[in-house]
């Protein structure tokens, strides 16, 4: 038995245009053709199929519509299901006409009669029942007369719900009763039953989202012998439906496609039909490509399925849309997945993980689902042991390693922005490469060219690109961007800083609102002649200097030291590479930009004045010392207050700072495991 729908949105013209009315009625038909929701045969639009829109259909294309679908559902005894959408005239005292002609100043003749339209639908032999939705103004003047009902060609046995957008006597707006119907079938109604008709669950949860209007409805059911009850959609949110494996949204379009090459399967809207219809194929069916690909999804499925037990069972009292949010983002979520209204589901959240990667992947499916339960787990008992059924979960599915290295990297996951200006070994800076860390787990990245045009001018205008890209992700994940990383060559370290850079807007220093720390990108793209693992284990090396020497500053380089090049690379010959942070208290006239470079791949870490002219080098030294075991973060509060007018020696000094952060991503980077201290010191933490 099949169920049958017709939405008829009637716009009319001119000044009386419904504004909205084509979206409201293409999104209210889409939901009741929905094999998981309305679960109503889609016969497409137009004047033989379920969708009728358009200016002045006029009365007789309107009829006709209803008499083909009246007669689709007499065919086979199924329900109809009719919307009607538009401008309604009459009321208050007088039947409901729905206007079609184009016009509500057209005479009552060229309208439809809505009583007497809905009465003799519902007293049709052979339809099993009719749901009437109405979303015009003085909506509730539909109802038909009682005669209608019980003194029609069924004597009283018709089954009859009535949905209307407003009292006989009020009008309606903005089409909301189809609008917010459609959401509400989308998303369903957590104390409803397992399907959604027209009763008090649904109008309660209608009034709570309609304020403009007053919404209600109306049931008639004389049948002798009615069986269930008329329904609207599948209730999404109900108990048993999430027992018996109803498919999320993705699964469900995904099952189709799956599904349309092949002859006889219809109407499948859960994991226990499509086990039952796999179980009844012909062993020489099983062997079919079609099939097979059929089987893995239903497999990907039951993998979704206990995984959204597990997850219920262990979180199901905490978790809110909120809460699926911020997993989403941090689990790598597509954005249109993440900022989805109304918020997906917590089987829609599982079933992005793993659907949304191919089949033949499977290690990718795994991993997707894997950050997603860290997410989850990190943001609801960060620090704590896995819960018990989730440790079980995770050594059935073999990814226990995977689920507790993935919560490591989310330890203390405060937000990151990773700006790298990538030069390809080249002169120039050709783009942004941007990344976005939760902790020490990369959970986005993405790229901005730089165009042609004056370097500081475009690469600022690349940089506030990343900027803005990473603020989209983190607004929609309910946090604050405080800490960036830019990573920069060492041509461009011999101009201002990154933190002065002119990047929020084109106007604004980019160290106004953010904790701004710069990087060597030496580690990402060595310099000419230098390996890269040369470079990470001198990166390495600091780390373990840095943990194992009590020093209270950088090793200090004088004028002497630096009066060459060879000079300086005759006494980093004899220091071993990584060994401490270099400081240079004064700048060298000249070929400081040979000595930088020198000096980086030697260790990459630096200290140096940020003004060549009127520094006291006694004065720096003595505060780097002073503040060594709060630095990065003292230079930055520093150059915040010297901003604000408060002077220090500490504002005067730059650096280019290496830790165990940036460290583990550049590793991570390269694609190597990452080789670091056990220990964490506190001028790591710095």
């Amino acid at each position: 038995m099949s169920r049958h729908v017709l939405v008829v949105g009637a716009q009319c013209r001119g000044a009386e245009e419904l504004p909205g009315l084509e979206d409201a009625a293409r999104r209210l038909h889409r939901v009741l053709v929905d094999p998981d929701l309305g679960a109503c045969v889609d016969r497409g639009e137009g004047e033989a199929g379920s969708l009728l829109v358009g200016t002045a259909l006029g009365k007789t294309a309107v009829e006709n519509a209803l008499t083909a679908a009246v007669g689709r559902a007499k065919d086979d005894g199924g329900p109809l299901v009719l919307a009607l959408l538009g401008h309604g005239t009459g009321g208050c005292g007088g039947p409901l006409y729905f206007v079609t002609s184009g016009g509500t100043q057209d005479g009552e003749i060229h309208q439809l009669h809505v009583p007497s339209v809905i009465g003799t639908a519902a007293n049709a032999t052979g339809p099993s029942g009719l749901i009437a939705v109405i979303d015009t103004c003085h909506a509730a003047a539909a109802l038909p007369d009682q005669q209608s009902a019980t003194a029609g060609l069924q004597q009283g046995g018709l089954r009859l719900s009535l949905l209307f957008a407003a009292s006989a006597h009020l009008p309606a707006w903005y089409m909301s009763l189809s609008v917010q119907l459609a959401e509400l079938l989308e998303s369903g109604v957590s104390t409803a039953g397992e399907f959604l008709g027209v009763d008090e669950p649904l109008i309660k949860e209608l009034r709570t989202r309609i304020h403009t209007q007053e919404p209600g409805g109306f049931m008639f059911d004389g049948a002798p012998s009615s069986g269930g009850s008329l329904w609207l959609a599948h209730n999404v949110r109900s108990a048993r439906r999430r027992a018996a494996g109803a498919l999320g949204l993705l699964a469900g379009e995904r099952l189709h496609k799956l599904l349309s090459p092949l002859e006889g399967p219809h109407g499948i809207s859960s994991q226990e039909q499509l086990k039952d219809w796999l179980g009844g194929l012909e062993p020489e069916r099983l062997g079919h490509p079609a099939v097979q690909r059929v089987a893995e999804f239903a497999r990907d499925l039951h993998a979704c399925a206990v995984a959204v037990t597990v997850l219920e069972e262990t979180f199901g009292e905490a978790l809110t849309d909120d809460l699926l949010r911020k997993a989403a983002v941090r689990a790598g979520f597509p954005r249109e997945v993440v900022i989805r209204l109304p918020c997906p589901s917590l089987r829609d959240m599982v079933e992005c993980a793993v659907l949304r990667q191919s089949a033949v992947a499977p290690a990718e499916q795994s991993r997707n689902l894997v950050h997603f339960v860290a997410a989850l787990a990190h943001l609801i008992s960060p620090g704590e042991a896995l819960p018990q059924q989730l440790a079980a979960w995770a050594a059935r599915s073999g990814v226990t390693s995977a689920l507790n290295s993935r919560l490591i990297e989310l330890r203390a996951a405060t937000p990151r922005l990773v700006l790298v200006a990538a030069d390809d070994g080249g002169e120039d800076v050709v783009r942004v490469d941007a990344s976005l860390l939760f902790g020490s787990a990369v959970v986005h990245t993405a790229e901005f060219p730089c165009e042609p045009g004056p370097m500081p001018d475009a690469l600022g205008a690349a940089l506030e690109k990343a900027r803005l890209w990473a603020l989209s992700w983190l607004t929609a994940a309910g946090e604050q961007l405080v800490a960036v990383d830019v990573s920069v060559p060492t041509s461009l370290l011999l101009g201002s800083p990154p933190e002065e850079w002119k990047v929020v807007r084109g106007r604004r220093m980019l160290g106004v609102d953010y904790d701004v720390t710069t990087r060597w990108s030496g580690l990402l793209t060595p310099p000419s002649g230098v390996l890269l693992d040369e470079m990470l284990d001198a990166g390495s090396r600091l780390l373990s200097s840095l943990q194992s020497k009590a020093r209270c500053g950088p090793s200090w380089l004088d004028l002497d030291d630096l009066s060459s090049v060879e000079k300086l690379q005759e006494l980093l010959g004899r220091r071993r590479a990584g060994g401490c942070v270099w400081g240079v208290g004064a700048l060298p006239e000249k070929d400081f930009d040979l000595m930088l470079e020198e000096l980086l791949i030697h260790t990459p870490a630096l200290v140096w004045p940020r003004h060549a002219s009127a520094c006291d080098t006694r004065a720096l030294q003595v505060a780097v010392a002073e503040h060594w075991d709060s630095l990065p973060e003292k230079l930055l509060h520093a150059f915040q207050e010297q901003l604000e007018g408060v002077p220090g020696h500490l504002a005067n000094i730059r650096t280019i700072w290496h830790d165990a952060h940036w460290q583990d991503f550049c590793q991570r980077r390269a694609g190597r495991a990452v080789v670091a201290p056990q220990d964490v010191t506190p001028k790591e933490q710095a």
